[in-house]
């Protein structure tokens, strides 16, 4: 008669474990901590000395324990080996479960424990698929008898919600990975192969954008283009490859020199670059394009073909009125009127266009 009731005790206290288990298993699908959880709770509830998880890396032919509980092993949280290797191992790579009375000397069992008295080892599947694998150890022998068909019984029930984990994971990591690519894509359309800043295209896109914002607080915007004098003859000069070279060396120093300024800096063409300036006005446009025009200059590459020997840009700026709607056409045509008039009074200077369409620009 008590050893009816000692039975029934025991089945009543495995049920329960199993009801705690499947609303574990449900709580979310976040892998490593669902599986934590779960061994947690069978060495709490059963009182079994060394409890752990590992899934099936595939990829890599190995297993990973991915969560423990109760006393140090070598087999802890990041633990690799082999598939087919040990009973861990080989319960992976089989489906089969292993349930060994009497661990001690046995050739097929790694001593993790130091001193392993037993182990039950059961796989987790779903639809035939070896997911992971539960693994309990003890350093008695015999400490898992009777408890096979609990522990399989617990490996059915997280099988399913294992599964599901695993797509989420699995979907997850491919919408990050389109994600980024997605990003990579952005960043290349907006970018300039040759000289790797912004693009004409990333351009327009920052002009339009700022013009609006800029009518929408009032604000003034300037616009500064810049070209670098005698350029053909360069090319002609020195041949594409050097011209190249010059473009780059141009683009990285105005980058350099606008790296502490409120600046859009992009290349808008041929050897022409541009400048955004936010909440600046004709002033402003000015003595930024001076700035990058003393600069260029300073830096000294060489230009035989020039007048001077020496490479420089010329800049024509143009400026929004804070009150005032242009357009973005109307902003770069009174700037390249500045740039123009920079060209013709003798090159490597800043010029500003006639005031027209809104905007404020006066020549200097």
């Amino acid at each position: 008669m008590a050893q009816d009731r000692t039975h029934d005790a025991d089945a009543m206290r495995q049920l329960a474990a199993l009801n705690r288990i499947a609303r574990i298993a449900v709580q979310d699908l976040a892998w490593q901590p669902m599986l934590q959880r779960i061994v947690d709770m069978l060495s709490q509830e059963f009182g079994w000395e060394f409890v752990a998880c590992a899934t099936v890396d595939r990829k890599h032919n190995e297993f990973l324990c991915e969560a423990v509980a109760g006393i140090d092993s070598e087999a802890s949280v990041g633990y690799r080996r082999a598939l087919g290797s040990g009973i861990v191992g080989r319960c992976a790579l089989t489906g089969e479960t292993f349930d060994i009375d009497d661990a001690r000397n046995h050739p097929d069992v790694v001593d993790t424990l130091r001193g392993t008295g037993s182990e039950l080892c059961v796989p987790v599947q779903h639809n035939g698929r070896i997911l992971a694998v539960l693994n309990a150890e003890s350093h008695r022998v015999g400490a898992f008898r009777g408890q096979r068909a609990l522990l399989e019984t617990v490996a059915d029930q997280i099988a399913g919600i294992l599964w599901a984990a695993h797509l989420l994971e699995s979907m997850q990591l491919l919408n990050e990975e389109l994600r980024e690519a997605n990003v990579a894509l952005d960043h290349h359309a907006k970018t300039d192969s040759l000289t790797g800043i912004a693009n004409r295209r990333c351009f327009d896109a920052w002009l339009a954008a700022d013009l609006a914002s800029a009518a929408a607080r009032h604000e003034p915007l300037a616009l500064a283009m810049i070209d670098i004098d005698c350029f053909k003859a360069y090319n002609d000069g020195y041949g594409h490859v050097a011209g190249d070279q010059c473009l780059q060396s141009i683009a990285s120093l105005l980058a350099y020199v606008l790296d502490d300024a409120p600046a859009r800096l992009a290349r808008y063409g041929g050897e022409e670059f541009a400048v955004i300036l936010p909440r600046s006005d004709l002033r402003d446009a000015c003595v930024v394009g001076d700035r990058l025009r003393r600069a260029v200059q300073a830096r000294s590459f060489e230009h035989r073909c020039a007048p001077g020997g020496l490479v420089t840009i010329s800049v024509g700026a143009a400026a929004s009125d804070a009150f005032a709607e242009p357009t973005a056409g109307a902003m770069i045509e009174a700037a390249d009127a500045a740039l123009y008039e920079a060209k013709r009074r003798g090159r490597n200077r800043v010029a500003q266009a006639p005031q027209k369409c809104g905007l404020s620009a006066a020549a200097s």
